[in-house]
């Protein structure tokens, strides 16, 4: 994320100013509309799904083609058998800031099995530091607070309080998505604008902020412009996700679509997780877009990057083998 842009966030400024529709419960017919072709999109990319690779027992990579030369990278895991487990890295953390990496030498560093970017960040100081912008916790503690936002609000969009989503993990490792922020406590919300909603703690001991949220308690519902992060058009996009049998996620994939909308990507997943872990989705989001949007992981020796533009970012989402 460039400079401009992070001020823009710390600020509760709009990614874009383009409006886009969303996608959620009591919308107009138009959306149900789009939400249906983007379900007819994502069965379809399944269908030419590529083979899959075993990068370790209960860690699957598949190449899934979704036309026109774009396609999804993703590495799904088996929380159930131990192999990995979903890791937030970040490199001595001071003053808001920390050492940054590319995706590929977090992955490298920490000898895992695979690397997204994470949350949004600001500017790089001459010893190879970046600013934090968002919520960051790690082992319990806050250590860079995120408080609610106040958004201006538009024609099509109520002015008034919100926070963004964050990726947490719980102290046993589970993965877990929320709207969150800090108040002073962690908390986390069940909607983006909060307005009169009460918060509830939120026990997870480590997290990033980023956004937006794709699916919610098993319910595709893109809030990028509820979050002020709309990002119009099929671009690259990285992304997390989890299952929730019995409210335990069995399943959690991490991965990369070359160029794709958040409803495209939400419809995806959904999609994704029904033919492959044969489990419902329960929650996704999207990670720091742009020229952020980075994925590497390991085959046997090697280091495979679908997509890798040489960015560092102070912290990222890893899997590392147990």
């Amino acid at each position: 994320m460039g400079h401009d842009t992070a001020k823009a966030l710390r600020h509760g400024g709009a990614q874009h100013a383009a409006p886009l529709l969303l996608c959620v419960a009591l919308l107009p017919a138009g959306c149900a509309r789009h939400a249906v072709s983007a379900e007819a999109r994502a069965s379809s990319a399944l269908d030419g799904a590529a083979g899959a690779e075993t990068l370790a027992a209960g860690v699957v990579h598949r190449a899934i083609p979704t036309g026109d030369g774009a396609g999804v990278d993703i590495v799904d895991v088996d929380l159930t058998r131990g192999a990995a487990h979903p890791v937030i890295v970040t490199g001595k953390v001071r003053g808001g800031s920390g050492l940054a990496y590319t995706p590929q030498e977090w992955l490298t560093r920490t000898h895992a099995l695979a690397a997204v970017n994470g949350g949004y960040f600001g500017q790089e100081d001459e010893a190879g530091r970046k600013e934090f912008i968002g919520l960051l916790v790690r082992k319990g503690r806050v250590m860079h607070p995120a408080p609610p936002l106040t958004g201006q609000g538009s024609a099509t969009l109520a002015p008034g309080r919100y926070v963004r989503s964050v990726f947490g993990l719980t102290r046993g490792g589970a993965p877990a998505i929320a709207w969150a922020a800090t108040a002073p406590a962690l908390v986390a919300y069940d909607a983006p604008l909060i307005r009169h909603r009460r918060p509830r703690p939120w026990p997870v001991t480590d997290a990033i902020g980023c956004g937006p949220t794709l699916i919610q308690r098993g319910r595709v519902v893109v809030t990028d412009r509820l979050e002020r992060l709309a990002s119009p058009g099929p671009l690259p996009r990285t992304f997390v996700a989890y299952d929730g049998p019995a409210g335990h996620p069995a399943h959690f994939v991490l991965g990369v679509a070359s160029s794709t909308t958040y409803p495209d990507l939400a419809s995806f997943l959904r999609d994704y997780f029904s033919r492959y872990d044969g489990t419902q989705v329960e929650a996704a989001m999207c990670l720091d877009g742009g020229a952020s949007t980075q994925f590497s992981y390991r085959q046997g020796n090697a280091v495979q990057s679908p997509r890798f533009t040489g960015v560092t970012v102070p912290d990222a989402v890893v899997l590392l083998p147990r």
